[in-house]
Protein backbone atom coordinates (compact mmCIF):
# COMPACT_ATOMS: atom_id res chain seq x y z
CA UNK A 1 0.00 0.00 0.00
CA UNK A 2 1.48 3.34 -0.95
CA UNK A 3 2.87 5.95 2.03
CA UNK A 4 0.10 3.41 4.42
CA UNK A 5 2.69 4.89 7.26
CA UNK A 6 1.88 8.58 6.60
CA UNK A 7 -2.09 7.98 5.63
CA UNK A 8 -3.28 6.78 9.26
CA UNK A 9 -2.49 8.01 12.79
CA UNK A 10 -1.81 5.96 15.80
CA UNK A 11 -4.62 7.86 17.98
CA UNK A 12 -7.87 9.06 16.59
CA UNK A 13 -7.79 13.24 17.75
CA UNK A 14 -10.18 14.03 15.26
CA UNK A 15 -13.66 13.89 14.67
CA UNK A 16 -15.02 10.52 13.07
CA UNK A 17 -18.64 9.33 12.58
CA UNK A 18 -20.53 6.21 11.74
CA UNK A 19 -24.20 6.56 10.58
CA UNK A 20 -26.62 3.39 10.41
CA UNK A 21 -29.53 3.58 8.33
CA UNK A 22 -32.25 1.49 9.95
CA UNK A 23 -34.35 -0.76 8.09
CA UNK A 24 -38.07 1.34 7.90
CA UNK A 25 -39.88 -1.76 9.71
CA UNK A 26 -37.61 -1.20 12.56
CA UNK A 27 -39.43 1.99 13.06
CA UNK A 28 -43.44 3.26 12.64
CA UNK A 29 -43.54 6.68 11.36
CA UNK A 30 -39.67 7.60 10.24
CA UNK A 31 -36.91 5.78 9.35
CA UNK A 32 -34.49 5.23 12.45
CA UNK A 33 -30.56 6.31 12.46
CA UNK A 34 -27.76 4.94 14.53
CA UNK A 35 -24.54 7.18 14.95
CA UNK A 36 -21.46 6.60 16.45
CA UNK A 37 -18.79 9.14 16.80
CA UNK A 38 -16.08 7.41 18.77
CA UNK A 39 -13.79 5.21 17.41
CA UNK A 40 -14.82 2.52 20.29
CA UNK A 41 -18.13 2.63 19.96
CA UNK A 42 -17.49 2.26 15.71
CA UNK A 43 -14.99 -0.64 16.76
CA UNK A 44 -17.63 -2.41 19.07
CA UNK A 45 -20.46 -1.68 16.39
CA UNK A 46 -18.92 -3.26 13.67
CA UNK A 47 -18.16 -6.37 15.51
CA UNK A 48 -21.26 -7.12 17.39
CA UNK A 49 -23.86 -5.68 14.46
CA UNK A 50 -26.07 -8.29 11.99
CA UNK A 51 -25.37 -8.16 8.43
CA UNK A 52 -28.74 -6.71 7.96
CA UNK A 53 -28.76 -4.61 10.56
CA UNK A 54 -29.09 -1.45 8.40
CA UNK A 55 -30.05 -0.55 5.06
CA UNK A 56 -27.14 2.12 4.57
CA UNK A 57 -23.95 2.65 6.11
CA UNK A 58 -22.04 5.63 6.38
CA UNK A 59 -18.27 5.85 7.59
CA UNK A 60 -16.89 9.92 7.61
CA UNK A 61 -12.90 10.25 8.13
CA UNK A 62 -11.96 14.20 7.79
CA UNK A 63 -8.02 14.91 7.91
CA UNK A 64 -6.98 17.93 10.35
CA UNK A 65 -5.44 19.62 7.60
CA UNK A 66 -4.78 19.12 4.15
CA UNK A 67 -1.69 18.05 4.15
CA UNK A 68 -2.20 15.63 7.67
CA UNK A 69 -3.31 12.07 7.73
CA UNK A 70 -6.48 10.74 8.05
CA UNK A 71 -8.19 10.65 11.74
CA UNK A 72 -8.70 6.57 11.61
CA UNK A 73 -6.38 4.25 12.49
CA UNK A 74 -5.01 1.74 10.18
CA UNK A 75 -6.75 -1.70 12.21
CA UNK A 76 -9.52 0.05 12.37
CA UNK A 77 -10.43 0.86 8.70
CA UNK A 78 -9.26 -2.65 7.90
CA UNK A 79 -11.72 -3.79 10.76
CA UNK A 80 -14.04 -1.93 8.45
CA UNK A 81 -12.87 -3.12 5.37
CA UNK A 82 -13.14 -6.68 6.46
CA UNK A 83 -16.44 -6.60 7.72
CA UNK A 84 -18.48 -5.45 4.53
CA UNK A 85 -15.82 -7.61 1.79
CA UNK A 86 -14.89 -4.17 0.50
CA UNK A 87 -12.47 -4.87 -3.01
CA UNK A 88 -8.54 -4.97 -2.28
CA UNK A 89 -8.09 -2.26 -4.70
CA UNK A 90 -10.23 0.30 -2.28
CA UNK A 91 -6.90 1.02 -0.60
CA UNK A 92 -5.93 3.09 -3.20
CA UNK A 93 -8.25 6.13 -2.39
CA UNK A 94 -7.22 5.99 1.24
CA UNK A 95 -3.63 6.18 0.29
CA UNK A 96 -4.25 9.42 -1.45
CA UNK A 97 -4.98 11.07 1.79
CA UNK A 98 -1.32 11.09 3.63
CA UNK A 99 1.31 13.47 5.81
CA UNK A 100 2.88 16.02 3.27
CA UNK A 101 5.57 18.27 4.19
CA UNK A 102 6.71 19.46 0.70
CA UNK A 103 4.15 20.25 -2.38
CA UNK A 104 3.66 16.84 -3.61
CA UNK A 105 1.14 15.32 -5.77
CA UNK A 106 -0.82 18.09 -4.95
CA UNK A 107 -2.71 17.52 -8.86
CA UNK A 108 -2.89 13.72 -8.67
CA UNK A 109 -6.57 12.06 -8.27
CA UNK A 110 -7.93 8.92 -8.19
CA UNK A 111 -9.69 8.18 -11.35
CA UNK A 112 -13.02 7.10 -11.33
CA UNK A 113 -12.87 2.75 -10.40
CA UNK A 114 -15.85 0.55 -10.89
CA UNK A 115 -15.72 -3.04 -9.97
CA UNK A 116 -18.65 -5.27 -10.79
CA UNK A 117 -19.82 -8.46 -9.17
CA UNK A 118 -22.96 -10.68 -10.01
CA UNK A 119 -24.96 -8.87 -7.32
CA UNK A 120 -23.07 -5.75 -6.16
CA UNK A 121 -21.36 -2.40 -7.98
CA UNK A 122 -18.34 -0.71 -5.95
CA UNK A 123 -17.51 2.56 -7.09
CA UNK A 124 -14.60 5.16 -6.05
CA UNK A 125 -12.60 8.18 -6.63
CA UNK A 126 -11.30 11.58 -5.41
CA UNK A 127 -11.85 14.73 -6.67
CA UNK A 128 -10.17 17.82 -5.96
CA UNK A 129 -11.50 22.00 -5.90
CA UNK A 130 -10.86 25.06 -4.47
CA UNK A 131 -12.07 26.29 -1.18
CA UNK A 132 -11.83 29.73 0.25
CA UNK A 133 -10.14 29.90 3.87
CA UNK A 134 -12.95 32.13 5.64
CA UNK A 135 -10.37 33.54 8.18
CA UNK A 136 -7.67 34.95 5.53
CA UNK A 137 -9.70 34.88 2.51
CA UNK A 138 -7.47 32.93 0.54
CA UNK A 139 -8.29 30.02 -1.63
CA UNK A 140 -6.91 26.79 -1.57
CA UNK A 141 -7.10 23.43 -3.63
CA UNK A 142 -9.00 20.75 -1.37
CA UNK A 143 -9.35 16.91 -1.86
CA UNK A 144 -12.16 14.48 -1.08
CA UNK A 145 -12.72 11.54 -2.14
CA UNK A 146 -15.14 8.65 -1.59
CA UNK A 147 -16.02 5.23 -1.97
CA UNK A 148 -20.01 3.78 -2.47
CA UNK A 149 -20.72 0.25 -2.90
CA UNK A 150 -24.45 -1.08 -3.23
CA UNK A 151 -25.47 -4.99 -3.07
CA UNK A 152 -28.56 -5.94 -5.25
CA UNK A 153 -29.36 -8.95 -3.68
CA UNK A 154 -29.58 -7.61 0.10
CA UNK A 155 -30.97 -3.90 -0.96
CA UNK A 156 -27.76 -2.83 1.74
CA UNK A 157 -25.46 0.08 0.77
CA UNK A 158 -22.20 0.89 1.82
CA UNK A 159 -19.92 4.51 1.81
CA UNK A 160 -16.80 6.28 2.87
CA UNK A 161 -16.25 10.15 2.55
CA UNK A 162 -13.13 11.45 2.79
CA UNK A 163 -12.64 15.03 4.00
CA UNK A 164 -9.59 17.42 3.98
CA UNK A 165 -10.87 19.02 7.16
CA UNK A 166 -13.26 18.19 9.61
CA UNK A 167 -16.90 19.18 9.52
CA UNK A 168 -16.18 19.97 5.60
CA UNK A 169 -19.23 20.79 3.21
CA UNK A 170 -19.76 17.48 1.93
CA UNK A 171 -19.52 16.11 5.18
CA UNK A 172 -22.45 18.00 6.77
CA UNK A 173 -24.65 17.93 3.65
CA UNK A 174 -24.38 14.20 2.98
CA UNK A 175 -25.35 13.51 6.85
CA UNK A 176 -28.40 16.05 6.62
CA UNK A 177 -29.05 13.75 3.34
CA UNK A 178 -28.51 10.25 5.32
CA UNK A 179 -30.49 11.18 8.20
CA UNK A 180 -33.41 12.75 5.94
CA UNK A 181 -33.28 16.23 6.68
CA UNK A 182 -32.87 17.01 2.84
CA UNK A 183 -35.61 14.80 2.13
CA UNK A 184 -38.82 17.42 3.40
CA UNK A 185 -40.60 14.01 3.82
CA UNK A 186 -40.68 11.02 5.75
CA UNK A 187 -39.37 8.84 2.69
CA UNK A 188 -35.53 8.80 3.08
CA UNK A 189 -33.72 9.90 -0.69
CA UNK A 190 -31.47 6.85 -1.85
CA UNK A 191 -27.90 6.54 -0.74
CA UNK A 192 -27.28 6.38 -4.67
CA UNK A 193 -27.74 10.87 -4.31
CA UNK A 194 -24.48 10.82 -2.30
CA UNK A 195 -23.11 10.96 -5.33
CA UNK A 196 -24.69 14.02 -6.61
CA UNK A 197 -24.16 15.92 -3.08
CA UNK A 198 -20.90 15.85 -3.53
CA UNK A 199 -20.31 17.77 -6.58
CA UNK A 200 -23.11 19.64 -5.60
CA UNK A 201 -20.87 20.56 -2.60
CA UNK A 202 -18.08 21.74 -4.29
CA UNK A 203 -18.83 22.43 -8.48
CA UNK A 204 -20.10 25.70 -8.03
CA UNK A 205 -17.09 26.81 -6.32
CA UNK A 206 -15.02 26.81 -9.39
CA UNK A 207 -16.34 29.50 -11.00
CA UNK A 208 -15.95 31.97 -7.73
CA UNK A 209 -12.08 30.49 -8.06
CA UNK A 210 -11.61 31.29 -11.31
CA UNK A 211 -13.13 34.71 -10.85
CA UNK A 212 -10.53 35.48 -8.38
CA UNK A 213 -8.68 34.67 -10.51
CA UNK A 214 -9.33 36.44 -13.81
CA UNK A 215 -9.91 39.79 -11.44
CA UNK A 216 -5.82 39.12 -10.52
CA UNK A 217 -5.08 38.64 -14.23
CA UNK A 218 -7.03 41.70 -15.66
CA UNK A 219 -4.54 44.24 -14.26
CA UNK A 220 -1.26 42.74 -15.92
CA UNK A 221 -3.21 42.13 -19.16
CA UNK A 222 -4.61 45.63 -19.89
CA UNK A 223 -1.43 47.27 -18.29
CA UNK A 224 0.58 45.29 -20.89
CA UNK A 225 -0.78 46.18 -23.91
CA UNK A 226 -0.94 49.72 -23.18
CA UNK A 227 3.04 49.69 -22.65
CA UNK A 228 5.17 51.73 -25.48
CA UNK A 229 8.43 50.90 -25.46
CA UNK A 230 9.10 55.13 -26.14
CA UNK A 231 8.11 56.12 -22.46
CA UNK A 232 8.74 54.94 -19.10
CA UNK A 233 7.78 51.00 -18.66
CA UNK A 234 4.51 50.02 -15.88
CA UNK A 235 5.73 46.90 -15.93
CA UNK A 236 8.80 44.64 -15.39
CA UNK A 237 9.96 41.15 -14.45
CA UNK A 238 8.49 41.34 -11.09
CA UNK A 239 4.74 41.25 -13.64
CA UNK A 240 5.99 38.88 -15.60
CA UNK A 241 6.79 36.31 -12.73
CA UNK A 242 2.90 36.96 -11.64
CA UNK A 243 1.61 36.10 -15.12
CA UNK A 244 3.61 33.05 -14.81
CA UNK A 245 1.91 31.70 -11.46
CA UNK A 246 -1.22 32.57 -13.04
CA UNK A 247 -0.54 30.59 -16.01
CA UNK A 248 0.51 27.61 -13.88
CA UNK A 249 -2.90 28.09 -11.63
CA UNK A 250 -5.59 28.17 -15.07
CA UNK A 251 -3.51 25.29 -15.72
CA UNK A 252 -4.07 23.40 -12.74
CA UNK A 253 -7.95 24.71 -12.65
CA UNK A 254 -8.58 22.90 -16.38
CA UNK A 255 -6.72 20.05 -15.18
CA UNK A 256 -8.84 19.55 -12.20
CA UNK A 257 -11.56 20.07 -14.22
CA UNK A 258 -11.51 17.97 -16.62
CA UNK A 259 -10.82 14.91 -14.02
CA UNK A 260 -14.17 16.13 -12.63
CA UNK A 261 -15.90 15.82 -15.49
CA UNK A 262 -13.84 12.74 -16.90
CA UNK A 263 -15.62 11.62 -13.21
CA UNK A 264 -19.31 12.43 -14.05
CA UNK A 265 -19.50 10.85 -17.25
CA UNK A 266 -18.33 7.55 -15.80
CA UNK A 267 -21.02 7.89 -13.18
CA UNK A 268 -23.43 8.88 -14.94
CA UNK A 269 -22.85 5.88 -17.47
CA UNK A 270 -22.45 3.25 -14.37
CA UNK A 271 -26.08 4.46 -12.87
CA UNK A 272 -27.73 4.25 -16.25
CA UNK A 273 -26.24 0.72 -16.63
CA UNK A 274 -27.67 0.25 -13.44
CA UNK A 275 -31.01 1.10 -14.38
CA UNK A 276 -31.13 3.69 -11.52
CA UNK A 277 -33.97 6.46 -13.67
CA UNK A 278 -36.55 4.63 -11.86
CA UNK A 279 -34.75 4.31 -8.68
CA UNK A 280 -33.02 7.76 -8.39
CA UNK A 281 -35.21 9.72 -11.09
CA UNK A 282 -33.43 12.85 -12.18
CA UNK A 283 -29.92 11.64 -10.16
CA UNK A 284 -28.38 11.10 -13.92
CA UNK A 285 -29.69 14.20 -15.22
CA UNK A 286 -28.15 16.55 -12.26
CA UNK A 287 -24.43 14.39 -12.82
CA UNK A 288 -24.82 15.50 -16.53
CA UNK A 289 -26.04 19.18 -15.60
CA UNK A 290 -22.70 19.10 -13.38
CA UNK A 291 -20.27 17.66 -15.88
CA UNK A 292 -21.55 20.18 -18.68
CA UNK A 293 -20.60 22.66 -16.03
CA UNK A 294 -17.31 20.97 -15.00
CA UNK A 295 -16.55 21.52 -18.93
CA UNK A 296 -17.64 25.34 -19.35
CA UNK A 297 -15.33 25.89 -16.02
CA UNK A 298 -12.11 24.40 -18.17
CA UNK A 299 -13.13 25.86 -20.71
CA UNK A 300 -12.92 28.93 -19.31
CA UNK A 301 -9.31 28.44 -17.38
CA UNK A 302 -8.21 27.22 -20.61
CA UNK A 303 -9.14 30.50 -22.58
CA UNK A 304 -7.61 32.80 -19.62
CA UNK A 305 -4.62 30.50 -19.80
CA UNK A 306 -3.62 31.20 -23.05
CA UNK A 307 -4.24 34.74 -22.20
CA UNK A 308 -2.24 35.30 -19.40
CA UNK A 309 0.53 32.98 -21.82
CA UNK A 310 0.05 35.53 -24.44
CA UNK A 311 0.53 38.45 -22.12
CA UNK A 312 3.74 36.57 -20.65
CA UNK A 313 4.88 36.42 -23.92
CA UNK A 314 4.27 39.87 -25.22
CA UNK A 315 5.54 41.74 -22.04
CA UNK A 316 8.58 39.19 -22.21
CA UNK A 317 9.19 40.60 -26.07
CA UNK A 318 8.78 43.97 -24.61
CA UNK A 319 10.88 43.58 -22.13
CA UNK A 320 13.19 42.20 -24.14
CA UNK A 321 13.02 45.20 -27.02
CA UNK A 322 13.21 47.89 -23.98
CA UNK A 323 16.72 46.49 -23.19
CA UNK A 324 17.69 46.02 -26.32
CA UNK A 325 16.68 50.26 -26.87
CA UNK A 326 18.42 50.80 -24.15
CA UNK A 327 21.64 49.06 -25.20
CA UNK A 328 21.41 50.71 -28.52
CA UNK A 329 21.15 54.13 -26.60
CA UNK A 330 24.13 53.01 -24.69
CA UNK A 331 26.30 52.11 -27.44
CA UNK A 332 25.35 55.55 -28.99
CA UNK A 333 26.50 57.18 -25.73
CA UNK A 334 29.80 55.12 -25.46
CA UNK A 335 30.55 55.68 -29.71
CA UNK A 336 29.74 59.75 -29.10
CA UNK A 337 32.50 59.62 -25.54
CA UNK A 338 34.88 57.32 -28.42
CA UNK A 339 34.68 60.38 -30.76
CA UNK A 340 35.03 63.68 -28.04
CA UNK A 341 38.24 61.11 -27.01
CA UNK A 342 39.68 60.51 -30.30
CA UNK A 343 39.22 64.65 -31.07
CA UNK A 344 41.11 65.21 -27.81
CA UNK A 345 43.82 63.23 -29.18
CA UNK A 346 44.39 64.43 -32.29
CA UNK A 347 44.73 67.49 -30.83
CA UNK A 348 46.86 66.58 -28.41
CA UNK A 349 49.64 65.01 -30.89
CA UNK A 350 48.81 68.36 -33.17
CA UNK A 351 49.90 70.82 -30.27
CA UNK A 352 51.73 69.34 -28.00
CA UNK A 353 54.84 69.14 -29.80
CA UNK A 354 54.48 72.84 -30.39
CA UNK A 355 54.67 73.44 -27.10
CA UNK A 356 57.16 71.39 -25.59
CA UNK A 357 59.49 73.27 -29.20
CA UNK A 358 58.42 76.80 -27.51
CA UNK A 359 59.22 75.92 -24.04
CA UNK A 360 62.95 74.59 -24.88
CA UNK A 361 63.10 77.98 -27.13
CA UNK A 362 62.12 80.08 -24.02
CA UNK A 363 64.62 78.54 -21.92
CA UNK A 364 67.85 78.50 -24.36
CA UNK A 365 66.91 82.57 -24.83
CA UNK A 366 66.70 82.72 -21.14
CA UNK A 367 70.48 81.24 -20.95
Amino acid sequence: MFQSNKCFVDQITGPIKLIDVLPQNQCEEVPSHRQLSTALEIEECLNHSKPNDYLHRHLSICQRTSWSPLQITKGLLELFVDKHNINDSFWDLPSCFYHRNEDIELNFCLPATINRTSSSIEIWYTIRYPELKPRDGIWAIRQSGIYYRFDASTGQSVSILFSPTPNSVAHQKIESLLLGIDSGSKNLLTPWYIHETLFAAYIPWWRQYILYLERKLLPETTTTFTTFMEGPLRVGYDNLNSLATLDSLFVQASTLLSHGEEVLRELSSAFIHEGLNDRAPGMTDALDNYRRQSGSFCRTATFLQRRAQTTAQLLADTLSFRDQVLAKQQNSNMLQLNKSAVFLTTLTLLYLPASFVAVNLLRYEFL
